[in-house]
Formats: C-alpha cells, structure tokens, sequence
C-alpha cells in the first residue's frame, strides 16, 4: 500500500474562521497550557493567574503557592469529501490520472492535520453511492481510507454526482468540520449553491479542484484518445488544432474563474491542481488565504 502520509514534507497550518462554542468541539493544536481535563504539572503561583487552579495540597507541601497547569485541548474535525466517479479516472494536464492526484491532495489535507492532533475522516463517492470513514487520529487508519479511496477510482464507476456527497455530508454530520471537497471543475460547476449555503451554516468548506488534461495536451498528441463520459475518440485534428487549443484554454479559464467567484460570495477558498507536483504549493497557497478570508 502507498503511503499518502510520508510523501507530504511540509508543514502547513488550518487556519479557522470561527472560535469554538462547545467545549468539546475544539478549536486548534497548541503549544500553550490551558484548561482542560489534562492535567499537565504543577508550578508557583504568579500574579495573574487564576486562583481556582491553586493546589493546596502541593501548597501546603512545598510552602510555596503552587498552581495546577493542563494542556489545552483544542482540535479541528477535519473531513475530506472527494469525487471518485468516473471522470476522476481522465487524464489531467500532468498525464497523470485525476485520482492519482486527488488521492495525493488528500494526503496533503491528512498530513497537515495528523501534524497538529487533529481528527481525519473520510467521505467518497459518486451516482452509485457513497463510503464513509469516521473521524480518527490513528495513521494506519488514515493510510486505509487513502489507499481504498484510490483504488476506488475506476473507469467503469458511476459518474460524478457532487451534489449527492453535499446532501449526504449535511444529513449526516451534525458536529462542526473543516469540510474539504475534492472534486474536478466539470463537477463542482454542478454544485448546488443553496447546499454549499446550508452547509456553510455549520462547516467551513475549502474545494480542491483536479484540472482536466487539454484535448491539445502534448503528452497525449500522438495517442488515441477517448472521452471518458462519451466514449467517444476525440478526432486527431481535434487535439492538433490552435484554434481549438485556444477557444479550450478561455473556455477552462473562465470556468475556473466562475466556480472561484461564486464560492467566495460563501467566504470559500479554494484552488486548482493539474499535477501532484504542484499539489503541495496550490494547497498551501489556499490555506494562506484562509487564514485572511472573510466569512
């Protein structure tokens, strides 16, 4: 089994827009002491600090005003909601396969959060149905999930259906999540924008979008080549032709565009991925502007 997790090498943060309101939600990973049920060691009393936690029984002691610390608890639930119908089995721009690289950009997500403590689960699927992971710290666990979502990623598997994933994400989750989608831009065009705005309500939401390989990519000018959806061969001439590379590259760049601008109006950031190369900069990239969007 490949591992998703060792192959991302940088450290990246989440960054939340909004503070807990349950104290068993949690907020982030920390390296400073707080309060919680973790007791963590004991110290003199400075001024300042909260009377409550004073150990009198270590006061009494050791003669000196000794106070209890404990290790603040504060964790994200992080949920990875990625498309694996048949589309993600096409090419993107890279040669790679779409899945290849959104399995990896789930590996980046799953990395960035088991290095802060925090929980990773697992949501994929497509017409024919969906497969749900809870949310867990545990890195074999993490692994599992990862390499089953891959191998999920079939030509004969059902189409996309994104707004399917949304419902059953807003059905079936009532605790607050970072909710990541990974999807290509064919299928989140389709997204319903009154399910991301019921969603929005209770989750924060990032989307990663696997760019689709151009009919006049280079890689595959001297192939056959056919359309996964359509089955149909795409004619030669198609794929060698300026001035369909053009028109396609305005068309590609105007859909980016539109999905962007519309999930901003949301507070959502997002970005876009053609190759595993370039997964962990355009990740970083987007989590950069979550630290700074307005919801």
């Amino acid at each position: 089994m490949p591992s998703y997790l060792v192959k991302v090498r940088k450290k990246m943060d989440i960054y939340s827009q909004r503070r807990s309101r349950n104290v068993l939600a949690g907020n982030y990973g920390s390296v400073f002491k707080g309060r919680s049920m973790d007791f963590d060691d004991l110290r003199e009393y400075t001024y300042g600090d909260d009377v409550k936690d004073i150990d009198w029984k270590a006061t009494a002691r050791s003669r000196n005003i000794m106070i209890r610390r404990y290790v603040a608890i504060r964790k994200h639930n992080i949920l990875v909601v990625a498309d694996n119908g048949r589309s993600m089995a096409a090419l993107a721009p890279s040669g790679e396969t779409k899945g290849e690289i959104a399995a990896f950009c789930a590996g980046v997500i799953a990395y960035i959060a088991q290095r802060h403590g925090d929980l990773v689960g697992m949501v994929y699927g497509n017409k024919e149905g969906n497969k749900r992971y809870s949310m867990k710290e545990d890195t074999a666990y993490i692994e599992n999930f990862l390499d089953k979502y891959a191998k999920s990623i079939d030509i004969e598997a059902g189409t996309s259906d994104i707004n399917s994933l949304l419902t059953y994400i807003s059905k079936s989750f009532r605790e607050r999540m970072f909710v990541i989608v990974i999807t290509d831009p064919s299928s989140a065009a389709t997204a319903n924008r009154e399910l991301i705005r019921r969603l929005n309500a209770r989750h924060e939401q990032m989307y990663i979008m696997v760019e689709d390989s151009p009919m006049t990519n280079n890689i595959i000018s001297e192939q056959i080549v056919n359309d996964i959806d359509g089955d149909v061969r795409l004619p030669h001439y198609f794929r060698t032709n300026k001035k369909i590379a053009a028109a396609e590259t305005q068309f590609r760049s105007n859909q980016k565009e539109l999905i962007a601008k519309g999930l901003r109006r949301f507070g959502i950031v997002s970005c876009s991925v053609d190759s595993t190369d370039n997964a962990i900069p355009r990740i970083f990239q987007m989590l950069e502007e979550q630290r700074h969007v307005r919801r």
